[in-house]
């Protein structure tokens, strides 16, 4: 059932021999003299429903073994790369196929290597790929997957280190509506869509994963290079003085990283350039106040940046002040701004997925430092904090994100088929989202106080 040109003998489900796993995500199927039949394959089944039901277990005959059968609501993906391990650099050539309910199936060639930093010693791996019209990847293809974005590349997050996998697939959800670019072009999305899934790799269930698109160049609709620099693109990668904006060092351009930045586009070595970002991290450093004061909304977006604050110190992401945040700029002209990142570590825990339980301190950084004494920016920030608090940050609407979020994960059994898989993290709570609930209560009544103090 790990044969490269067909992991599993039905197209209707993916299937783990070995764990005697079987997900299924098509139309309802009436049970009829205990048989179930699925596409072309009869199954035998232990069972008085009428059909199969959302998230609950069926012990089923197929092929003369038993199996625990589940009837998902999420999306299945189903990557075969002949059993070839798949690492960090190259790409492994390989095949997805995705069954999505009341869908065509999809079936696609794909590069596919790990993704991330420390998240790739975990034993639940992130994946990044691209799809690929044959198996050499001469060759990208363009798809729409679960209703995103017309593109070639995507990324296949585990959340590893999250209990109850919420934390970052909501806080993206977030950022979407509360982040603003001042003079956006219609196609700017300065977030990723996502979507949950349940992955099976060569035949092994792996558990519930988030597929998401890229932030890049196209997501952000970044005016291309042409003989000089336009749109830009940093992503803060390490800590250093100049993600947290409190040191300079000294630039190479033959180096795709500096000072904490890593250069996501233009990322050519031909093209790399670092004076712009290194011209603005300096005015921001060392400039005066009064200069500061005078001159910082004609280098940043001012409304970005206060929604980014805002935004920051709502979820409590501590990991993410410089490093795990997107400096961007749409063209020559336009001004620098904010996007948000791999935000696992938020309301109440750490990067780690362990309790911190911070709910009443504020997090900063060098530019808001300088940013905070200016009376404007106060007074804005101050106004914005009450729209949002009417609205998207309501505390039944955010409160009412989570439980849903995590209400689906629970109706369709995701931490019991889980835990039915050693490597996985053991540390799904089902108290997890009455903490996350009462943090969000702690933390509003905190922020109340300290924007309507300025």
């Amino acid at each position: 059932m790990n044969n490269f040109n067909n992991e599993s003998n039905c197209d209707y489900w993916g299937i783990d021999s070995d764990k005697k796993i079987i997900l299924y995500n098509g139309n309802s199927i009436a049970i009829n003299n205990r048989e179930l039949i699925i596409g072309d394959e009869v199954l035998k089944i232990e069972s008085n429903d009428k059909t199969i039901s959302i998230g609950k277990s069926y012990n089923v005959t197929y092929l003369g073994l038993n199996f625990k059968l589940y009837y998902t609501q999420l999306p299945i993906l189903s990557i075969s790369s002949n059993d070839i391990e798949i690492i960090d650099d190259p790409k492994v050539v390989g095949k997805i196929k995705i069954l999505e309910n009341n869908k065509e199936i999809y079936n696609s060639f794909v590069g596919i290597e790990l993704r991330g930093g420390v998240s790739q010693n975990y034993p639940k791996k992130s994946y990044s790929m691209e799809l690929w019209e044959n198996a050499t990847g001469d060759s990208k293809r363009k798809s729409s997957l679960l209703g995103m974005r017309v593109d070639d590349d995507w990324i296949l997050d585990g959340m590893w280190n999250e209990p109850n996998r919420i934390r970052d697939f909501t806080s993206h959800e977030l950022w979407l509506e509360i982040g603003r670019v001042q003079n956006a072009k219609n196609n700017t999305k300065i977030g990723i869509s996502r979507k949950y899934c349940e992955l099976f790799e060569n035949g092994k269930y792996k558990g519930v994963y988030y597929l998401s698109e890229k932030m890049d160049r196209k997501q952000l609709d970044l005016k291309k290079y042409s003989n000089h620099i336009e749109g830009e693109l940093y992503k803060g990668y390490t800590w250093s003085g100049g993600v947290t904006y409190d040191g300079l060092i000294d630039y190479d351009n033959s180096l795709t990283t500096w000072n904490g930045y890593e250069a996501k586009y233009p990322d050519d070595d031909n093209y790399i350039n670092w004076s712009n970002l290194y011209d603005h991290i300096d005015f921001i450093i060392n400039s005066s106040q009064p200069e500061f004061n005078s001159e910082i909304s004609s280098r940043v977006d001012m409304k970005n940046a206060i929604d980014y604050y805002i935004f920051l110190n709502l979820i409590y992401a501590s990991d993410n002040t410089g490093k795990n945040v997107y400096t961007c700029k749409l063209d020559k002209s336009s001004l620098y701004f904010f996007v948000a990142w791999d935000m696992d570590g938020s309301f109440g825990n750490n990067w780690k997925g362990e309790r911190t339980d911070i709910s009443d301190k504020l997090l900063s950084n060098g530019l808001y430092d300088k940013l905070i004494a200016l009376p404007s920016f106060k007074l804005d920030l101050k106004q914005r904090w009450i729209e949002l608090r009417s609205d998207i940050l309501n505390n039944e609407k955010l409160k009412s994100r989570f439980v849903d979020n995590n209400d689906y994960l629970e109706r369709n059994a995701i931490h019991i088929r889980e835990a039915q898989v050693p490597e996985l993290s053991q540390n799904y709570s089902d108290t997890e989202i009455d903490f996350i609930e009462s943090w969000i209560e702690r933390r509003i009544i905190f922020l109340d106080e300290y924007f309507s103090g300025l």
